[in-house]
């Protein structure tokens, strides 16, 4: 905690000038952070994650003297998106092309114009991010407007000698009858310990369609831990995919409300796990609204000694009429010590609703690498067809075909040197 409370003081210094309510907003965040200490396996909501780890690095806020040169190529980019780029926490607006039908503002516009969005619960996480929020943007697609291209945010570690901390805060906000996709991109290299704590804030408004693809791909040195709020207003429609790979811990808490009746919601994840990595999932969907849907479907591939963990739960309010909601977690284990805790959830206060819910794990179909085996298929590439099937149903509820084949590709290399080395 000691840590914790010598960067907060040294990010007041730093920022002296930044108003009164933004102050006061950071010092009762802080105040709760010190309240509720970093989660211990004690509770409930926590009790299969160690981030006891977080305690020993001496983690230190970046700075700008934390911006490396900027790379040649920008690691990750994906073709024909538009880009808005931060490095070590530092917002590159000369990198950044932007269409018409959207505004990006930096945090402190955004905290100025919604300070009531800035409240804190009983997550030491968000605590910790509204106390130290350091980076991040707010993108706001205009009503009616229809962005062709997905806008691609890149947030990049990279090129730093001391451990680094950073708390991005995005906002995202889908105007009526707008439509857009944005790709929430986290790209960790370095050898060097870093965490990054984000919140996202996506608001979908009436009859809005949103896809929101979430990448994690980092390699075995860094701790990221995450919230997204997800609020859904009459008929609007969220598409969902996401995917993490590698990071030595990730744990990501999903909270989902419908606010207006008739709204749609898919939410799709895969996570890639080897080594001894970690990666813990929390999903809340709140049906509070009538004649609303929403889909889950969560898979984890683990390798070696890797571990993972999906909690999801459906909630039903009473008096809500025509809800249609699934639930489901798969896990492939390719190795007798990896590890996967699953509880899928329903809680359902009112009548007239469609629910199910159901979670499997197992290890790779004996009859199927068989049958690919007696059609001269290597043991190792059978292996992989099947483990690429396995994943195939995530990697195709993407429709950009650029973003598609990114993460098909992403998908095939992490097979392979899994395999290679496995």
């Amino acid at each position: 905690m000691t840590q914790f409370k010598k960067q907060f003081e040294a990010l007041l210094d730093y920022w002296p000038h930044e108003g009164s309510g933004l102050r006061s907003v950071r010092n009762t965040a802080f105040g709760r952070f010190k309240e509720l200490g970093l989660p211990t396996k004690k509770w409930e909501e926590w009790q299969f994650t160690d981030f006891s780890d977080l305690k020993k690095s001496d983690f230190q806020l970046s700075w700008v003297d934390d911006l490396p040169n900027l790379p040649k190529e920008i690691p990750g980019r994906i073709p024909n998106t538009h880009l808005i780029f931060m490095i070590n926490g530092h917002y590159q607006s000369q990198l950044s092309g932007l269409p018409e039908g959207l505004t990006v503002s930096t945090g402190l516009d955004h905290f100025n114009a919604n300070p009531d969005e800035y409240n804190v619960n009983g997550n030491p996480f968000i605590a910790l991010n509204t106390s130290m929020m350091n980076s991040g943007v707010s993108v706001a697609i205009e009503n009616n407007a229809v962005i062709e291209k997905p806008i691609q945010v890149i947030y990049l570690m990279t090129d730093f000698s001391a451990p680094l901390m950073n708390h991005p805060r995005f906002n995202f906000d889908i105007g009526t009858n707008a439509e857009a996709t944005i790709i929430e991109h986290y790209i960790g290299k370095s050898p060097t310990p870093h965490f990054v704590n984000s919140v996202s804030k996506i608001r979908v408004r009436e009859n809005g369609i949103f896809s929101h693809i979430r990448l994690l791909e980092t390699d075995g040195h860094g701790t990221y831990t995450a919230t997204t709020k997800y609020q859904l207003n009459r008929d609007a429609q969220l598409n969902v995919t996401a995917l993490a790979s590698g990071g030595k811990l990730f744990r990501h808490d999903i909270e989902l409300s419908f606010e207006g009746a008739g709204a749609e919601a898919r939410l799709d994840g895969l996570s890639l796990t080897e080594k001894a990595q970690h990666h813990d999932q929390h999903v809340v969907v709140d049906h509070g609204n009538d004649a609303c849907e929403s889909h889950q479907l969560f898979k984890y591939i683990l390798s070696d000694k890797a571990s993972g963990v999906f909690n999801g739960k459906v909630v039903v309010r009473e008096h809500t009429k025509q809800t249609n909601a699934d639930q489901s977690n798969k896990n492939l284990l390719l190795s007798p010590k990896a590890l996967m805790n699953a509880n899928p959830q329903l809680e359902i206060y009112a009548e007239d609703v469609k629910c199910a819910h159901g979670s499997t794990t197992g290890q790779i179909d004996s009859e199927a690498l068989f049958y690919l085996r007696s059609r001269g298929i290597s043991k190792q590439k059978a292996i992989e067809l099947i483990i690429g099937g396995f994943a195939k149903e995530i990697i195709d509820s993407v429709q950009n075909s650029d973003v598609k084949s990114y993460i098909d590709d992403k998908v095939t290399t992490w097979l392979e040197s899994t395999m290679h080395h496995g």
